[in-house]
């Protein structure tokens, strides 16, 4: 399997294919198209206020595909593409827990938003491949990120003050042979254990 990384590209996209598919968007916003983190897995979702959900059509999720072909060291079979980009907006309150996406080759996310204040929260949380601790992605307009190998991350709850937080979601190709993907939860239950994160406080009076 791939070595596990995070990698980060700026001005990713053409302006104007993020204006097409932020008007997209703003047409469909009346429109019964969105889905919502409601029916995610418990362990991603959480307690997040609900984040949105819109499958980009063809003539967004190929270009972006294509683009992901040309700036990174990503590929893919022909007969084994990645998933359509979705568009997701996250209000104030909304997160994610921790999880490694591990089923997948690899997750791209590209940032939206023209400004952002690092104080209005949302970062890209991810634990370095090199044994250097923790860092975090602030989402910077048009910066790409890809999470290949199935790296453990969260990002981090929006404040009350912030705005939508506006990012294009793409899912590589589900990992190809089962065994590949037995091996990757193998992975994502150790780094768990590793890190306690399935303790629950005792509400014992005696073990307090």
């Amino acid at each position: 399997m791939a070595k596990k990384f995070v990698k980060s590209y700026d001005n990713f996209l053409e302006v104007d294919l993020i204006n097409q598919i932020e008007n997209y968007a703003q047409q469909c916003s009346a429109q019964t198209v969105w889905g919502s983190s409601h029916a995610w897995e418990f362990r991603v979702k959480r307690f997040t206020t609900p984040i949105s959900v819109l499958i980009l059509p063809d003539k967004f999720s190929i270009p972006i595909q294509n683009q992901l072909l040309k700036k990174t060291s990503l590929t893919w079979k022909k007969n084994n593409p990645p998933l359509k980009s979705m568009y997701y907006l996250w209000p104030p309150g909304g997160y994610i827990g921790w999880h490694d996406d591990g089923k997948y080759e690899f997750a791209s996310m590209i940032y939206l938003n023209p400004t952002w204040n690092m104080e209005w929260g949302g970062f890209f949380i991810h634990e370095d491949s090199k044994g250097q601790g923790f860092r975090a992605e602030a989402p910077a307009f048009n910066k790409c990120l890809i999470n290949e190998g199935g790296v453990p991350h969260t990002v981090s709850r929006l404040t009350p003050d912030a705005p939508l937080r506006r990012i294009i979601l793409t899912f590589g190709p589900v990992l190809s042979k089962v065994s590949y993907r037995i091996a990757a939860e193998k992975k994502w239950r150790e780094w768990r254990l590793k890190h306690k994160m399935d303790y629950v406080p005792s509400q014992s009076l005696n073990e307090r």
